[in-house]
């Protein structure tokens, strides 16, 4: 998934006629993992983290009974669009 979105800011960085920094602003929230202490209730289900990453991450919130308690940094979970119809369909 992260070689993707390189490929996509690199893209992206070729065809805007403004400066470079704006593609990495606009994919920040989605690749940079924030602290616990920033994460609140509203923000729902994350995917937690620890560093160095060794596994998969938690998909839940600290709020959960199974919080497992130690992950440190979370990311937004990202819901895709739903597939544009296939020909014909």
């Amino acid at each position: 998934m992260n070689d993707l979105i390189e490929e996509l800011k690199k893209t992206m960085k070729r065809e805007i006629s403004g400066p470079s920094w704006v593609v990495d602003e606009l994919f920040k929230p989605l690749t940079e993992a924030k602290s616990i202490d920033e994460w609140h209730e509203d923000y729902g289900d994350a995917l937690w983290w620890t560093f160095p990453i060794q596994e998969s991450p938690y998909c839940g919130s600290p709020l959960d009974e199974d919080w497992p308690g130690y992950h440190t940094h979370w990311t937004p979970i990202v819901i895709p669009a739903a597939p544009a119809p296939k020909e014909g369909e």
